[in-house]
């Protein structure tokens, strides 16, 4: 059995600089009781000692709480994102795998906030195509780890050359320095299709609207940061349909263990896909199911991901 992508369809694109927002449906059941708030973590640096790379986490929600990976941590010691797609149990309280995003700070206070605000593509996913050197398995995962760190920083960097230098080298000042205008929600959306520059850079997908709604102005504002850095030009809606009907249909790996929750991803050479999959209860007796609870897709042909 597999994840399947569902069925997508793409609606009308709104426009603004370089920025073409495209609202997605999806065929597919929604899957609810879930708590989707960002507010409803708690997040802290370490007890025994503030690291980089790990926060503490406790689920305030009666609920299984989804956290995304590229969910902004702001405040602590120095500002982070989630570097893993996660879902924590009822009032589970665990350590929380982190990427710096802001270079130029260590110190401050212990508590951090999630507000909804996401790192964009770039930072996330630029320059992931590019070859990194083949390190020996026994050190494989803690050089993975730094070497992701530091391509996180150099994209960041490259953004401030190109859009202005923050104080503390923060990717959250170039979200504080923008204006954008979000286009509202449409009845049934569940994702979203992002262009820039003209073609289309990646979708976020989620499995109810109020998980979309959760994230939807994180979204757009992190990609009218990376619009910056692109011609400003609209993206055709005939892009972001093949797009969509690229994905659609695809199968994704992953959940292979029997777990309820499990990541789920795919890697061909033009489109890479990740995200969180979940086993639901079929029919009366009937077999259990995958679905998928958020998925972040992209073309990694998009001259931004490959130039940053």
């Amino acid at each position: 059995m597999h994840t399947t992508i569902p069925a997508l369809h793409v609606g009308q694109g709104t426009h603004q600089a370089g920025l073409t927002v495209f609202p997605v449906w999806v065929d597919a059941p929604r899957i609810g009781s879930l708590d989707w708030s960002p507010a409803s973590l708690r997040i802290a640096e370490r007890a025994d000692g503030a690291a980089v790379d790990t926060l503490e986490a406790e689920n305030l929600a009666d609920r299984s709480l989804v956290a995304l990976e590229g969910d902004l941590l702001e405040g602590g010691w120095q500002n982070r994102m989630l570097a893993r797609s996660m879902v924590l149990a009822p009032r589970e309280r665990r350590e929380l795998p982190a990427l710096c995003i802001e270079q130029g700070r260590w110190g401050g206070a212990a508590d951090h906030s999630a507000g909804g605000r996401r790192a964009s593509l770039v930072v996330r996913y630029g320059d992931e195509s590019a070859q990194h050197r083949v390190v020996d398995p026994d050190e494989r995962g803690e050089l993975q780890r730094a070497d992701r760190q530091s391509r996180v920083w150099h994209r960041i960097d490259a953004i401030e050359q190109r859009l202005g230098r923050s104080e503390t080298r923060s990717f959250t000042h170039q979200l504080d320095r923008q204006s954008i205008r979000v286009p509202r929600m449409i009845e049934g959306q569940r994702g979203v299709i992002i262009g820039i520059g003209g073609r289309i850079m990646g979708l976020e997908l989620f499995c109810s609207g109020s998980g979309l709604r959760s994230r939807y102005a994180g979204i757009v504002e992190s990609a009218a940061v990376d619009a910056r850095l692109a011609d400003p030009v609209a993206t055709p809606a005939e892009r972001a349909r093949a797009f969509a009907r690229a994905l659609q249909g695809r199968r994704l790996h992953g959940g292979e263990a029997g777990e309820r929750w499990f990541e789920v991803a795919r890697d061909d050479d033009r489109i890479a896909a990740t995200g969180l999959g979940v086993r639901v209860a079929g029919g009366a007796a009937g077999p259990t199911e995958r679905g998928l609870l958020h998925l972040t897709a992209l073309d990694r042909a998009h001259p931004l991901l490959a130039a940053v």
